[in-house]
């Protein structure tokens, strides 16, 4: 058989070397700008590529891929968020306390200003005010009027006590004379930081006459009594107040039907003004009862004005003063002595009466109760009691830091006879533990934010 003549040539290997390119246009060098963002030609090449062509790593960069770029961005938003989030962890616990609505009608004993733990004590609490008004005068009177004020009694003669009867009379440097209307005693010559010091007291005085000549102003007085005695310069008076309120001669005055008008209208205003006062007056830890409360009140007193000197000559100024008191009892103390009546098995546990003021508070009818003598009270209480069990908020608030929920469920189950129920929030959403910063938990009891 005839050989090929190529037989015996070992073929070339084949290699990229000697891989025949095919012919490409003359490459034409042309300056070009560098640009930043070199984006693919929309355009065709402006050569020929054969069919078979080769591609090589070093021919284009490579490129990543855009979902992991996204990814990571999105795994540092999430560290971002938790981490914050985690800087702003916070609990809401409400906790219900156990309560019980009772009915009560029972008697109780109190005892005046008593120290004794177990005794129910009473206090008597008492205020004074006076209201005017001034209303038109119609009428014509003839008014016989003695001006009154208020002057003080010095007494530099001895250390004893000198006593003034009622009617003493005390002179102006002008003639002018007042007497007193009670009688004083004075006390004598006192010690003060090592020096003397007269004794002084108070007493209210009227002139001798009816007349607007006896309204004067600040003066001094001298005992007429003592004129002509060692005392006579040595006990002495001057003025607290300055003298008003004299008059003689007709006058325009309120008629009576005005008079009975203004009256109840002064007596209404002024025991809705006492009853401010002494509510204002009561400590926190004391209850007072409005059926406890005894107002006394003056007759509405008229002042004249006088016509020559007022803008308003025709007017008059109705007075009106009264005092009130009250009977206050210790909170605390009432409620010991409530809940004994009502659950005399419960000895330990901490009550309070949410309702205690509402109560209807009364005194025997057969009772002979005086506010100002009596030191024994009997009285009783009636209504339904709203009962509420007490727990240390600022004890359990501590025992709760820092503890998951299902353990601080744990724990305020050992509270089991005093709350009822209890629901706990944790912020964020996945934080499942109370914090350990006490200004980041909220205890709130709910019967005490209604």
């Amino acid at each position: 058989m005839k050989k090929s003549i190529v037989q015996d040539v070992i073929p070339p290997r084949r290699t990229i070397r000697n891989v025949e390119l095919p012919n490409r246009p003359k490459h034409i060098e042309r300056p070009v700008q560098p640009v930043i963002d070199i984006k693919k030609a929309d355009s065709e090449p402006d050569f020929e590529v054969s069919d078979k062509t080769y591609r090589y790593e070093y021919d284009e960069p490579v490129k990543h891929s855009k979902k992991t770029f996204y990814f990571a961005i999105g795994v540092l938003i999430l560290a971002v968020v938790f981490g914050v989030s985690a800087f702003f962890k916070s609990a809401e616990i409400k906790i219900t306390p156990r309560s019980q609505i009772l009915h009560l009608d029972e008697l109780f004993k109190a005892n005046k200003d008593t120290s004794a733990p177990n005794d129910l004590g009473f206090q008597i609490v008492t205020t004074s005010k006076d209201i005017e008004k001034t209303v038109s005068a119609t009428d014509e009177q003839n008014v016989q009027k003695k001006a009154t004020g208020k002057i003080i009694v010095y007494n530099n003669f001895s250390t004893e006590t000198q006593r003034l009867i009622a009617t003493t009379r005390f002179e102006t440097p002008e003639g002018l004379i007042f007497r007193a209307i009670d009688a004083v005693n004075v006390p004598g010559i006192q010690q003060k930081n090592g020096k003397p010091v007269a004794g002084s007291a108070e007493v209210t005085v009227e002139a001798d006459k009816p007349g607007g000549e006896y309204n004067i102003g600040m003066k001094d007085f001298t005992v007429v009594g003592f004129k002509g005695t060692t005392k006579y310069s040595k006990i002495y008076a001057r003025s607290k107040t300055e003298m008003t309120g004299g008059f003689s001669g007709v006058q325009k005055v309120v008629s009576s039907t005005d008079l009975a008008k203004f009256d109840s209208e002064l007596t209404q205003e002024l025991k809705d003004a006492l009853s401010r006062d002494i509510i204002s007056q009561i400590p926190e830890n004391y209850v007072l009862y409005e059926e406890s409360i005894q107002h006394k009140l003056e007759p509405t007193a008229q002042v004249y004005i006088n016509s020559n000197n007022s803008a308003e000559p025709n007017s008059a100024i109705l007075r009106k003063k009264g005092s009130i008191s009250a009977i206050i009892f210790d909170k605390g103390t009432l409620t010991r002595m409530i809940v004994s009546k009502t659950l005399p098995d419960l000895t330990d546990d901490l009550i309070k009466i949410v309702n205690l003021d509402s109560l209807v508070f009364s005194i025997p009818a057969e009772s002979t109760f005086d506010q100002n003598t009596s030191t024994v009270l009997n009285f009783s209480l009636k209504g339904e009691v709203n009962l509420v069990w007490v727990f240390d908020e600022n004890k359990l608030e501590t025992e709760l830091l820092g503890l998951s929920k299902r353990d601080a469920v744990t724990v305020i189950s050992s509270y089991e006879n005093i709350i009822k129920e209890a629901n706990i929030k944790t912020r964020p959403f996945w934080n499942t533990k109370i914090p350990n910063d006490p200004g980041k938990v909220a205890l709130i009891n709910t019967l005490e934010s209604q």
